[in-house]
Protein backbone atom coordinates (compact mmCIF):
# COMPACT_ATOMS: atom_id res chain seq x y z
CA UNK A 1 0.00 0.00 0.00
CA UNK A 2 2.91 2.20 1.16
CA UNK A 3 4.60 1.64 -2.57
CA UNK A 4 1.85 2.57 -4.49
CA UNK A 5 1.40 5.70 -2.55
CA UNK A 6 4.93 6.77 -3.31
CA UNK A 7 3.83 5.48 -6.93
CA UNK A 8 1.16 7.88 -7.31
CA UNK A 9 3.09 11.28 -5.70
CA UNK A 10 5.73 10.69 -7.48
CA UNK A 11 3.76 10.25 -11.07
CA UNK A 12 1.66 13.47 -9.89
CA UNK A 13 4.83 15.55 -9.18
CA UNK A 14 6.07 14.47 -12.55
CA UNK A 15 2.84 15.42 -13.84
CA UNK A 16 3.30 18.91 -12.20
CA UNK A 17 7.00 19.38 -13.05
CA UNK A 18 6.24 18.70 -16.62
CA UNK A 19 3.27 21.44 -16.97
CA UNK A 20 5.05 23.84 -14.55
CA UNK A 21 6.81 25.87 -17.52
CA UNK A 22 4.33 26.09 -19.26
CA UNK A 23 2.05 28.19 -16.68
CA UNK A 24 4.89 30.40 -16.27
CA UNK A 25 4.10 32.82 -19.19
CA UNK A 26 0.20 33.41 -18.49
CA UNK A 27 1.83 35.04 -14.93
CA UNK A 28 4.83 36.79 -16.01
CA UNK A 29 5.13 40.16 -15.42
CA UNK A 30 4.92 42.81 -17.72
CA UNK A 31 7.43 44.01 -20.20
CA UNK A 32 9.10 47.34 -18.58
CA UNK A 33 8.19 50.56 -20.42
CA UNK A 34 10.76 52.70 -19.60
CA UNK A 35 10.51 56.29 -20.31
CA UNK A 36 14.02 58.73 -19.68
CA UNK A 37 12.53 62.12 -18.36
CA UNK A 38 15.72 63.77 -17.58
CA UNK A 39 19.16 64.09 -17.82
CA UNK A 40 20.89 66.12 -15.77
CA UNK A 41 24.64 66.49 -14.03
CA UNK A 42 23.52 64.61 -11.36
CA UNK A 43 22.58 61.73 -14.07
CA UNK A 44 19.41 59.94 -15.94
CA UNK A 45 16.01 59.59 -14.27
CA UNK A 46 13.64 56.84 -15.85
CA UNK A 47 10.04 55.88 -15.08
CA UNK A 48 8.36 52.43 -16.16
CA UNK A 49 5.29 53.66 -17.49
CA UNK A 50 3.67 50.25 -16.94
CA UNK A 51 4.46 49.96 -13.48
CA UNK A 52 1.91 52.51 -12.60
CA UNK A 53 -0.87 52.12 -9.81
CA UNK A 54 -3.34 53.74 -8.75
CA UNK A 55 -4.64 53.63 -4.90
CA UNK A 56 -7.25 55.95 -3.12
CA UNK A 57 -6.88 59.65 -1.83
CA UNK A 58 -5.26 61.07 -5.06
CA UNK A 59 -2.02 58.43 -4.62
CA UNK A 60 0.00 56.18 -7.21
CA UNK A 61 2.91 54.30 -6.75
CA UNK A 62 5.31 53.53 -10.09
CA UNK A 63 8.58 52.09 -10.90
CA UNK A 64 11.74 54.32 -11.12
CA UNK A 65 15.38 53.41 -12.72
CA UNK A 66 18.04 56.83 -11.35
CA UNK A 67 21.84 56.51 -13.09
CA UNK A 68 23.82 58.70 -11.30
CA UNK A 69 26.89 60.34 -13.11
CA UNK A 70 30.13 58.92 -11.88
CA UNK A 71 32.26 61.49 -10.00
CA UNK A 72 35.50 60.19 -11.56
CA UNK A 73 35.59 59.40 -14.85
CA UNK A 74 37.18 55.89 -14.84
CA UNK A 75 34.10 54.69 -12.15
CA UNK A 76 31.27 53.32 -12.67
CA UNK A 77 27.68 55.27 -11.98
CA UNK A 78 25.43 53.90 -9.12
CA UNK A 79 21.94 52.81 -10.80
CA UNK A 80 18.76 52.57 -8.33
CA UNK A 81 15.61 51.35 -8.38
CA UNK A 82 12.79 52.67 -6.38
CA UNK A 83 9.13 52.12 -6.01
CA UNK A 84 8.26 55.48 -5.12
CA UNK A 85 4.31 56.05 -3.63
CA UNK A 86 3.28 59.89 -5.11
CA UNK A 87 0.53 61.64 -3.51
CA UNK A 88 -0.72 64.18 -6.99
CA UNK A 89 -2.42 66.32 -4.58
CA UNK A 90 0.31 67.32 -2.35
CA UNK A 91 3.79 66.50 -4.40
CA UNK A 92 5.11 64.43 -2.07
CA UNK A 93 6.31 60.99 -2.32
CA UNK A 94 8.06 57.82 -0.22
CA UNK A 95 10.39 55.44 -1.32
CA UNK A 96 8.37 52.31 -0.36
CA UNK A 97 11.38 50.54 -2.03
CA UNK A 98 15.03 50.88 -2.84
CA UNK A 99 16.63 47.94 -5.10
CA UNK A 100 14.03 45.33 -4.64
CA UNK A 101 14.17 45.97 -0.72
CA UNK A 102 11.56 46.93 0.79
CA UNK A 103 11.39 50.79 3.05
CA UNK A 104 9.11 49.99 5.96
CA UNK A 105 10.32 53.05 7.43
CA UNK A 106 9.52 55.50 4.20
CA UNK A 107 8.01 59.03 5.20
CA UNK A 108 6.24 61.38 2.54
CA UNK A 109 8.13 64.39 2.18
CA UNK A 110 8.83 66.58 -0.24
CA UNK A 111 11.01 66.72 -3.40
CA UNK A 112 13.43 70.07 -1.88
CA UNK A 113 13.25 71.34 -5.63
CA UNK A 114 14.94 68.52 -6.58
CA UNK A 115 14.69 68.59 -10.43
CA UNK A 116 14.63 64.47 -11.30
CA UNK A 117 12.31 64.32 -7.91
CA UNK A 118 10.05 66.76 -9.55
CA UNK A 119 9.91 65.54 -12.99
CA UNK A 120 9.18 62.15 -11.59
CA UNK A 121 6.36 63.51 -9.37
CA UNK A 122 4.99 65.76 -12.58
CA UNK A 123 5.01 63.00 -15.31
CA UNK A 124 3.63 59.79 -13.32
CA UNK A 125 0.64 62.38 -12.30
CA UNK A 126 0.17 63.15 -16.00
CA UNK A 127 0.44 59.54 -16.98
CA UNK A 128 -2.43 58.56 -14.60
CA UNK A 129 -4.59 61.01 -15.73
CA UNK A 130 -4.11 59.33 -19.11
CA UNK A 131 -4.97 56.17 -18.20
CA UNK A 132 -8.33 57.04 -16.58
CA UNK A 133 -9.35 58.99 -19.48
Amino acid sequence: MRKLFYSLVFYLLSFLLILLPFSFGSYAAKDVDWFLLKKNNDGEQWIDRGSIKEYPNNEISILTRFFETPKEPETKGKKLLYVMRINCETKEFKDTSINGMPNLKAKWRSSDNDELIDIVISKSCEEIKLINE
